[in-house]
């Protein structure tokens, strides 16, 4: 009998994943770090670049820096937004086994 809950609840979580997995798919973030613009969705998957055409003529270490910064910048935005999807979507859940 605890097995078929255990069953059961591991199914609802399994679409519950599914669900928040579509949502930040979808979940597009826009960010500007110093002029260079990235598109990222909420799972963190890069959509798009954009440097601008001036920036590429500064010295190539300082272009290499920002480019990394706003990818480090679009990466902490995403993780945010995935965190507060996550937790809107599994809210007060429980695991099985472990109540």
């Amino acid at each position: 009998m605890e097995l078929f809950k255990m069953a059961k609840e591991a199914m609802s979580m399994r679409g519950k994943f599914s669900e928040i997995d579509k949502k930040l798919k979808s979940r597009v973030i826009d960010v500007e770090y110093k002029g260079v613009k990235i598109q990222v969705n909420a799972k963190n998957e890069f959509l798009s670049l954009s440097i601008p055409e001036d920036f590429l003529k500064e010295k190539k270490e300082k272009v290499e820096k920002v480019i990394l910064g706003a990818f480090e910048e679009a990466t902490k935005k995403a993780q945010a937004v995935m965190a507060e999807e996550s937790k809107k979507a599994m809210g007060p859940m429980k695991l099985p086994g472990l109540d």
